[in-house]
């Protein structure tokens, strides 16, 4: 069948609607997304055991540096595993928390921060640099929030975190 330009504009028009409005940060996305059963043990492993961890975070300029460890080496194992992780996790659109408002914010400027993780003999260190203002605000408030669950484990898990102040 041979369409017109004019058919072929507003077909193109067409699919461009349907794209904006089926497309979704992944801070909105549904259900159906939650962590991988790997993933869960993961971070419960590391909210059991919070107590044996030890978390260094320095704000910088623009954004933040956070050592994270453990003397216990399978807790420093999944801090490392944890982390990467997330990385893969949220680097391919996917969100984690989408109930919390601060994770929720993190994941919708995830992409406008650059994040380096280095594996160190006890845990990890995560660099997280924001190319703006805002996400230079949002990383260190995330920053903030997981130093919290290092220090109080599941009691901080069920909380609710503020997202930053415009």
């Amino acid at each position: 069948m041979k369409t017109t330009t004019s058919a072929q504009s507003h077909l193109i028009a067409a699919m461009a609607l349907v794209a904006a409005f089926t497309a979704t940060s992944c801070a909105q996305q549904g259900g159906g997304h939650g962590l991988p059963a790997e993933a869960r043990e993961q971070i419960h492993a590391l909210f059991d055991n919070h107590a044996k961890i030890h978390r260094e975070l320095k704000l910088t300029a623009t954004g933040y540096t956070a050592t994270t460890e453990s003397d216990d080496p399978k807790v420093a194992a999944a801090l490392q595993k944890h982390v990467k992780q997330m990385q893969e996790r949220l680097g391919s659109g996917l969100s984690v928390r989408r109930w919390d408002p601060a994770f929720a914010e993190y994941c919708d400027h995830y992409a406008e921060m650059d994040h380096r993780f280095t594996p160190t003999a006890k845990g990890v260190r995560m660099t997280v640099t924001g190319r703006n203002a805002a996400a230079i605000k949002i990383a260190q408030n995330h920053a903030k929030v997981v130093s919290a669950f290092a220090a109080q484990g599941w009691t901080e898990h069920d909380k609710k975190h503020d997202t930053v102040p415009r």
